[in-house]
């Protein structure tokens, strides 16, 4: 009897420290658990880190020529201008005058070529609909024959540079009557 007592004594023991263990193996697989999941997070953050300072290095490089471009717009412009200012008829008169069309012309072309290269490109709004991303309405003009909404005269051309407008066409709008 006293042997029986002593191991039921022992066993309880032992079943005792099974449980301890295994309520310590629990524990243990839970923080486990939860570093593991930290460990994933952390490493997620990482990426999505190095994904964002990508994505904006290569935005930075792309519209890095914003401000240039913007400020070479006006230059384009005048060019433009020149150019129209001068008839065929005013040209054939004078030899001057056709070989001054002739490197304005030519000057606008290459300027015209360097904007494509670098993805600027010029906005033709006549006839589409109004978008005020693109579009800047600085009159209305009443014509039944044309549908409301839609730009019915270019006042001064806009350009995108990578699909982001970087200067609205100033446009007139079709309105209603």
């Amino acid at each position: 009897a006293v042997v029986s007592t002593q191991s039921t004594g022992v066993l309880k023991e032992k079943e005792e420290e099974i449980s301890a263990l295994k309520e310590k193996l629990a524990a243990e697989s839970k923080m486990l658990g939860d570093m593991k999941d930290r460990y994933l997070r952390a490493l997620a953050d990482g990426e999505n880190v190095r994904n964002r300072a990508k994505k904006e290095l290569e935005d930075s490089k792309v519209f890095s020529i914003q401000s240039f471009a913007k400020d070479l717009l006006p230059v384009s412009d005048v060019l433009e201008k020149a150019l129209e200012s001068v008839g065929e008829e005013d040209r054939q008169g004078n030899a001057t005058l056709a070989n001054l069309h002739e490197g304005v012309s030519l000057t606008y072309s290459q300027l015209h070529q360097v904007f494509k290269r670098h993805n600027l490109v010029k906005i033709e709004p006549m006839g589409e609909v109004f978008d005020p991303i693109y579009h800047e309405a600085m009159f209305q003009i009443p014509d039944p024959s044309k549908t409301p909404g839609t730009v019915c005269n270019v006042v001064q051309s806009g350009y995108i540079l990578q699909s982001r407008s970087i200067r609205p066409a100033k446009v007139g709008v079709v309105k209603e009557t």
